[in-house]
């Protein structure tokens, strides 16, 4: 409450109703922090997924995952690079081949 009224008192760029936690006034008056977060989250959970599919070991995979959800700008795009780097490449045998 005494988060809130300060808040409320500095010019906040919102309102935050009396008596209601900060954290549910915050997503009240901005759901579009909600699906950012959301996002973020979905994309650091599949980074821990693809890094043990990848045998890694559970502590990088988690660090992967942590990082990507406090870092998700440079981490998610690092982790892709040297997931990129990884996996050469193998040429598709073209359809003319074929015949």
């Amino acid at each position: 409450m005494a988060v809130a009224a300060s808040l409320a008192a500095a010019g906040a760029p919102f309102q935050i109703a009396a008596g209601s936690p900060l954290l549910v006034a915050a997503i009240i008056d901005r759901p579009i922090m909600v699906v950012i977060y959301g996002v973020t989250l979905a994309v650091s959970v599949w980074l821990f997924r693809d890094a043990r599919r990848r045998q890694r070991s559970i502590p990088v995979a988690a660090g992967w995952a942590i990082g990507g959800f406090v870092l998700p700008g440079i981490v998610h795009f690092g982790y892709l690079y040297g997931r990129m780097q990884e996996t050469s490449p193998t040429p598709e045998p073209s359809a003319e081949n074929d015949t």
